[in-house]
């Protein structure tokens, strides 16, 4: 995650952030994947896409951080193989108890 982090931090103006799948390498988990600087580009990104999204722990905390401080994010939308409707209503209920900076941003599910 470090490395999308530097790579964000040279993206001040991003509104748009697609991405395509999450991978990690090495035995990181969600108690050692750490955010110790916010990217600047979260002032003005309105939309963030996950792709293959698989449901994994990791995945949700970085929509969680986003969701924290993204203030103008207008949508999130999480694209799975996955269309189960109590999954994505688990997921939801999961992201609506953490704090959001944008009041107008809506989570969309999509099938891959």
């Amino acid at each position: 995650m470090n490395i999308l982090l530097k790579f964000l931090e040279f993206l001040p103006n991003l509104e748009s952030l697609i991405i395509n799948q999450v991978i990690y390498s090495g035995k990181a988990n969600e108690n050692t994947m750490t955010f110790n600087k916010v990217p600047h580009c979260l002032v003005c990104l309105k939309l963030i896409e996950i792709r293959k999204f698989s449901w994994d722990p990791m995945e949700l905390k970085i929509v969680k951080f986003v969701l924290k401080h993204a203030r103008v994010l207008q949508m999130v939308i999480l694209e799975s193989s996955h269309t189960e409707e109590a999954l994505n209503n688990k997921i939801r209920m999961q992201l609506g108890m953490s704090p959001w900076a944008s009041a107008d941003c809506v989570i969309k599910f999509s099938s891959s």
